[in-house]
Parts: C-alpha cells; sequence; structure tokens
C-alpha cells in the first residue's frame, strides 16, 4: 500500500496562530486558503479535511463543528472560480506582516494537501506572492516551513 503524507497544519503555522490573529485577519486568511484549494476548479475531500482543521485552528475555541460546516458549505456554494477581485480585496485585509506570511503558509499548505500540483495553483501562488508583497526568496522560505510540517504515514494529530 502506498504512503500517504500528511500535513500538520499546526506545526505548519504554530499552535498560537489564533491568539496572533485578528478576526477579520483570521476571515481573510481562510478565505485565500480556500481559494487556493478551489485554483484548479476542483475540491477532493483531501483538501476539505485539512481545510477544515485549518479552520479549527484558526477559530480556536469559537470553532464547533456545526460552525465549520456551515462555513465549508457556504464557500463550495459560492465560489467563483475568477476570483481576483476577492484575492484583492481579503489580501488587502492583511496589513500585519504576521498575517500576510501566514496566509501565503496556509494557501500553500492548501495546495499541497491534496499531492496534486497544477498551472492554475501555480498561477495563484503567483498572484498571492504578488498581492501579498512577498519577494520570491520570503515565499520560498514560507514554503520550506510548510514542507517541513508534512510527514508521510497518514493523518497528523492536532
Amino acid at each position: 500500500m502506498a504512503r500517504m503524507l500528511a500535513l500538520n497544519v499546526e506545526k505548519a503555522l504554530g499552535a498560537d496562530a489564533h491568539d496572533k490573529l485578528e478576526p477579520a485577519e483570521r476571515d481573510a486568511i481562510l478565505e485565500i486558503a480556500y481559494m487556493a484549494i478551489a485554483a484548479d476548479g476542483k475540491l477532493m475531500e483531501s483538501e476539505l479535511d485539512a481545510f477544515t482543521e485549518a479552520m479549527l485552528l484558526l477559530y480556536g475555541p469559537q470553532a464547533t463543528p456545526e460552525k465549520v460546516k456551515q462555513l465549508v458549505d457556504h464557500l463550495v456554494a459560492t465560489f467563483e472560480h475568477d476570483a481576483n477581485d476577492d484575492l484583492r480585496e481579503f489580501t488587502s485585509e492583511l496589513e500585519r506582516p504576521y498575517a500576510r506570511r501566514t496566509a501565503y503558509k496556509l494557501a500553500y499548505a492548501m495546495a499541497m494537501s491534496d499531492l496534486d500540483t497544477n498551472d492554475s495553483e501555480f498561477e495563484f501562488d503567483q498572484k498571492l506572492r504578488c498581492m501579498l508583497g512577498l519577494s520570491e526568496d520570503e515565499a520560498e522560505a514560507l514554503a520550506d516551513e510548510v514542507i517541513e510540517a508534512i510527514r508521510p504515514g497518514g493523518r497528523p494529530a492536532i
């Protein structure tokens, strides 16, 4: 049987990400993360599972299974594939460097969560880097942090 990889969202973002982000930043970061998994026009179960884990981490004690399901259902129902204006709006909510770095790391992690990257996701990544004001070196360093949070063997506990 093939070995699966598991993304440890907590390791990728830090256990204290919830405490370091403002509510509007959390919402914008999750919208961007959702856009990252939907950039290729398909939503895989592994992507939605990783997204749900990210929501639980970022929303912390306020996240209930019902709230998470409602938000995922809303995002799935309302997502538009040509969302440059939405991306610009969400990235403009992220003025602090920590929030911008967290948004990039989570978007990168979400794109990796189905273990299948493609041109659409690459284009999204390039737009996101630009809109967040990240240099290529900064983005690569953040991507390396995410890669460190991927381990063989299945689902991590968070």
